[in-house]
């Protein structure tokens, strides 16, 4: 008998010790190992696990996660206004003061016949007849002024009172010559000349004759004087029609336009 529990003493340890070992391992272990499956494994919809209840080895070998931040949520961005150009004020219509009404023709100046006098105004004598300035070139007065619509009507003496007209005939087509009034000088160019009997002409002559100092409606100017020289028969009638209304330096532009 002792022999055999001898022989068998060593087995029963061992057999002893498998169940002691099967008993002992399973109760240190399972409950890491059940919890470790159940972490893995995603609670089903509708588990009724509350907030918070997840298995406790989510981070727990670690401080608890801090909350997510949360962020106001942001008011909508109003739409970027087009930047106005500035204002520029308009400009203001400034009333352009009229300029101040011209003096009466006080000068004349004719190249080609280097002349250079003065105007005066003249009227009409009692028998109808214009009246000749003495020392000057006369305007008719009612008639039309330089510069102006119309006919600017000037008489000279040809061989008294200072013969101002004297060379009158010797204008030619294309000649220019200037009236001043003031410092505003307006250009006139010779458009034609024409030799009338007036020295015992007829009446009807003599109306005839008149038609070249009448109005018009051109800016026009006639220049009238006796002819010929110390005989006087006759009358010497110069055309010119206005081609410039600039103010115009004496000597200038002579030729021009």
């Amino acid at each position: 008998m002792t022999g055999w529990l001898s022989r068998y003493a060593a087995y029963l340890l061992l057999a002893a010790g498998g169940v002691l070992f099967s008993l002992v391992i399973p109760t240190a272990s399972g409950p890491s190992d059940v919890v470790a499956h159940q972490r893995l494994i995603a609670p089903p919809p509708g588990s009724g696990l509350a907030a918070g209840s997840a298995p406790l080895l989510i981070g727990s070998s670690r401080a608890a996660a801090a909350p997510a931040p949360t962020f106001e949520p942001l008011s909508p961005t109003a739409a970027p206004q087009p930047i106005a150009a500035p204002t520029v004020p308009a400009p203001q219509a400034t009333a352009v003061p009229a300029p101040p009404p011209l003096p009466p023709s006080s000068r004349i100046v004719i190249p080609r016949l280097g002349l250079d006098t003065k105007v005066v105004g003249v009227g009409v004598l009692p028998n109808g007849e214009m009246e000749t300035a003495a020392y000057a070139v006369g305007r008719l007065s009612f008639g039309a002024d330089a510069g102006d619509d119309g006919n600017v009507v000037l008489a000279g003496h040809n061989d008294i009172l200072g013969e101002v007209f004297r060379r009158l005939p010797e204008l030619q087509v294309g000649d220019e010559l200037q009236l001043f009034r003031g410092p505003t000088a307006l250009r006139y160019r010779v458009e034609g000349k024409t030799i009338v009997r007036e020295d015992g002409a007829s009446e009807a002559q003599r109306r005839e004759n008149a038609r070249w100092i009448e109005p018009a409606d051109e800016p026009v100017a006639t220049l009238i004087s006796c002819y010929p020289y110390r005989v006087d028969t006759h009358r010497v009638i110069v055309r010119a029609r206005l081609v410039m209304r600039l103010p115009l330096p004496l000597g200038e532009g002579w030729g021009e336009g």
